[in-house]
């Protein structure tokens, strides 16, 4: 598990995510979570479409399969939260 606090590019380029990805999980296959919908989140999602090796996912949708099926998974803190909203106890 990769833990960032944003996941950010400024345009959507498979370059330069492959470029992000090769330096947080070297050669390693990778579930890239989304935290919501958002243009921000569009460029992460267009820039990953062409990488063999990465999936984009919404949080929400967060399965077993998914993640018993990559390397690596990268979670931005906002993924983080929506993991946490609809999985975890509120109030304990």
């Amino acid at each position: 598990l990769v833990f960032l606090d944003q996941l950010v590019l400024s345009e959507a380029k498979s370059k330069a995510m492959t470029d992000s990805l090769t330096a947080l999980v070297g050669d390693a296959s990778v579930l890239i979570l989304i935290p919501e919908k958002n243009p921000a989140s569009e460029i992460i999602v267009r820039s990953a479409r062409n990488i063999p090796d990465a999936k984009t996912l919404n949080a929400r949708y967060l399965n077993i399969r998914d993640l018993l099926s990559f390397d690596k998974v990268i979670i931005p803190l906002g993924a983080l939260d929506v993991i946490k909203g609809y999985l975890g106890q509120a109030g304990k």
